[in-house]
């Protein structure tokens, strides 16, 4: 007897309710963009740094674990949506939302992938694995920012955008300084890529092997940053060969 995959087209299509899910932070800064991203545009560059710095990362790393991390972590999101602290939502009442969430999905779907072992373990980060993922979640979210100021100067005097952001005593300080904000989301953001000596006693990896990950995560940031200050990081197009950009067409197509 044929087997019934109506479960595994049922989750994809949950996933794919992620497709129209715009995160919410580049819409509470007001960024005027034709198209914001998504949460699957999320989840596939979180994929792809996490496979573009693989060689760089200590093979010791399952990067199965890995993967499945990325792919789920924000899946509860297609029911609750991309909630923020500083849209006036408490810490607790996400916490709440996203429980009942995690637990639907688990036990709805939970024959195609074990979602609450994945959840679960992301979201208390149990393993180093876990942990790598929450850094480079971070990387990504300054990397958001960062490719929205190098295309145009964002203007953080919009009064559409919420004092509880504008008004952040981070953001306050960092405009002192004569930061964008490309410059802050990469501040505040970077403070979350480390890895402490308990750290490395809770997930039984050595201080070298914390290190490397860390340069490793750091160093990918500083890159993208870099060529934000250098005003090179959105001009990879001037590079791409002409003659692959030109093509005869049949008019009568």
């Amino acid at each position: 007897m044929p087997y019934n995959y109506s479960s595994e087209v049922k989750l994809f299509m949950v996933f794919d309710i992620l497709g129209d899910t715009i995160r919410t932070g580049p819409q509470l800064w007001c960024i005027n963009r034709k198209r914001l991203e998504d949460v699957k545009n999320h989840i596939f560059d979180l994929l792809l740094i996490a496979r573009i710095l693989q060689k760089r990362l200590p093979n010791s790393l399952d990067f199965h674990k890995i993967n499945d991390y990325i792919l789920c972590h924000d899946l509860p999101e297609a029911i609750t949506g991309d909630i923020t602290k500083f849209e006036g939502v408490s810490k607790e009442e996400i916490e709440r939302v996203t429980k009942i969430a995690i637990d639907y999905l688990a036990d709805k779907f939970g024959e195609v992938l074990n979602l609450n072992e994945i959840l679960y373990n992301y979201e208390n980060k149990v393993d180093i694995e876990s942990k790598v993922v929450h850094m480079i979640d971070k990387v990504h979210s300054a990397s958001t920012f960062i490719k929205y100021q190098s295309e145009q100067d964002i203007d953080m005097d919009n009064p559409n955008i919420i004092k509880n952001l504008t008004e952040h005593p981070f953001v306050i300080q960092k405009r002192k300084e004569g930061k964008d904000l490309g410059d802050i989301f990469f501040e505040f953001h970077m403070m979350e890529v480390a890895i402490s000596d308990e750290d490395c006693e809770k997930y039984l990896i050595s201080k070298d092997t914390a290190n490397e990950i860390v340069a490793t995560i750091k160093g990918f940031a500083n890159e993208l940053y870099h060529q934000k200050q250098q005003k090179t990081l959105v001009k990879g197009k001037e590079d791409f060969p002409k003659e692959a950009m030109k093509y005869n067409r049949n008019k009568n197509f």
